[in-house]
């Protein structure tokens, strides 16, 4: 049933009760209106209230969109051939400062790399932040190598990025494992904190149900241009992560963050092999080679507007040997 059945539901059983309970001579219709039009008014006025700062707020928030992209190295709302409306703006913004806070983006920062062998397939390199691992050497990719970036959370992006670092290997490309988490930084801590910040609202969310549990869902989970919008922004926080490696290294991301962070750098080579068989915004990685593992993702993409050039036709990955 709608919002409105629900409210006569409510109405219509307090009249039925208040009926009950009271005699015909005890039910004064006049005190009843006395007393019910007061709260009216107050509800009216709370909601008119809640309205006016929900609109102002959009409206501050939205107005502070422009100067928030303004130096981004790839321009979404070009990429999805839209420009947001002014609530679109200020969730972006809103969202944004969720996950970053009050860390400032130093986009010429690099963190300096190292790289051991992997104690668990041979000749792959791991990398990590230089001086936090022993036996690590610095990090100085040859000119054929091939890095393949993940991030060390859920969907199974190891599992993904191991079967990529294969074929790199069964191939004779010296190959790297980037994962960001690896890089001890501000900026790892940045992707910690993201998704503990999600997680716990998830969380909440679910325990709290009903309306609670619905609009944390119409935030966070619905795929839009605007889920798009947030992860590259976050991404263009995150450039130190990767700031050493030479920008003609072949980049394979199994993660859109490594991709979106790898096109803002300015890598020409990047692959994003995407994980998810949902076509949504946030799984794409704008410039790079989206690699998708069926015909529906590929369609329903291209439906949505991803460049075709961007976009081959869908091959299942499949390890070059046991890992």
């Amino acid at each position: 049933c709608d919002n409105m059945s629900v409210a006569k539901a409510v109405i219509g059983g307090g009249l039925a009760a208040a009926v009950y309970f009271y005699a015909p001579s005890e039910l004064d219709a006049d005190a009843v209106v006395r007393t019910v039009k007061p709260f009216c008014y107050g509800m009216a006025l709370f909601c008119g209230g809640i309205a006016a700062i929900a609109a102002v707020g959009t409206l501050v928030l939205g107005s502070m969109y422009g100067s928030l992209i303004e130096g981004n190295t790839f321009k979404i709302d070009e990429y999805v051939h839209q420009q947001p409306s002014m609530a679109q703006r200020a969730q972006v913004v809103l969202l944004n400062r969720l996950n970053v806070g009050s860390h400032v983006a130093n986009k010429s920062a690099s963190i300096a790399l190292e790289d051991a062998e992997s104690p668990f397939v041979p000749s792959l390199r791991v990398t990590s932040k230089a001086g936090s691992r022993a036996g690590a050497t610095g990090f100085k990719a040859p000119a054929e190598a091939i890095v393949v970036g993940t991030i060390r959370m859920g969907f199974g992006h190891h599992r993904i990025a191991y079967a990529a670092t294969s074929w790199a290997l069964g191939a004779g490309r010296p190959t790297y494992f980037h994962d960001l988490l690896n890089v001890d930084s501000p900026e790892a801590q940045l992707i910690i904190d993201m998704d503990k910040l999600y997680s716990k609202g998830s969380r909440m969310a679910t325990e709290l149900g009903g309306p609670v549990e619905k609009l944390w869902g119409m935030i966070t989970k619905n795929g839009d241009e605007n889920s798009l919008r947030v992860f590259y922004q976050m991404a263009e926080h995150l450039r130190p992560l990767m700031q050493a490696i030479p920008r003609s290294t072949p980049i394979i991301a199994t993660h859109c963050f490594v991709g979106m962070l790898a096109v803002s750098l300015g890598f020409k080579h990047v692959i994003n092999l995407v994980i998810d068989n949902y076509a949504q915004w946030f799984i794409v990685v704008p410039g790079a080679y989206n690699l998708v593992q069926g015909p529906s993702n590929y369609h329903n993409l291209l439906r949505m507007g991803v460049p075709a050039d961007r976009l081959p036709p869908p091959r299942p990955p499949v390890p070059q040997g046991p890992l």
